[in-house]
């Protein structure tokens, strides 16, 4: 807990910090999400206008928190209710998160994911939150404690973590 509040004032929100309950409910999910990374798996196939992943867990009630974390970032992005908003990349996902599709479905064992975009900036944001999401799997919360891999464009237009 004390590491996590110094981490957390280490950093720079643009956004501010979320503390209502709706944010502690998808903070408890990505929480869990990080501490259980080794049980999940992530599956990207790059698209030339974005991404399609399968994000996935063979522990029933792990898969039941990757669908349940998927619905509410897609309540976070319909209500501009960003998150890491000290992340140069994902306050550009919530900043640009009305020129970005994104199709998802349930699957027995998670979500499949379809994240497009037409403008060509937009795709290689999509595939930098790509890599970022394939590092919080593979490493976990010592992957999350570091801003994500961003274009030079978004480092240039909000600078760095």
């Amino acid at each position: 807990m004390m590491e996590d509040q110094a981490q957390a004032s280490a950093h720079q929100y643009q956004r501010g910090r979320g503390s209502d309950e709706s944010h502690r409910q998808d903070q408890a999910l990505f929480k869990q999400l990080l501490a259980e990374h080794r049980a999940l798996k992530r599956v990207s196939e790059i698209l030339p206008n974005g991404i399609r992943v399968q994000t996935t867990s063979e522990n029933p009630e792990l898969a039941g928190v990757i669908q349940a974390h998927v619905e509410g970032m897609k309540r976070r992005f319909a209500n501009d209710r960003s998150i890491r908003s000290w992340d140069p990349l994902f306050v550009a996902l919530f900043d640009y998160r009305h020129a970005i599709t994104m199709a998802y479905h349930n699957i027995p064992t998670g979500v499949e994911a379809v994240l497009t975009a037409e403008d060509p900036k937009l795709i290689e944001l999509i595939h930098a939150h790509n890599k970022t999401l394939h590092q919080f799997t593979d490493y976990g919360f010592e992957a999350s404690k570091n801003a994500s891999p961003a274009p030079a464009w978004v480092l240039e237009q909000y600078g760095s973590a």
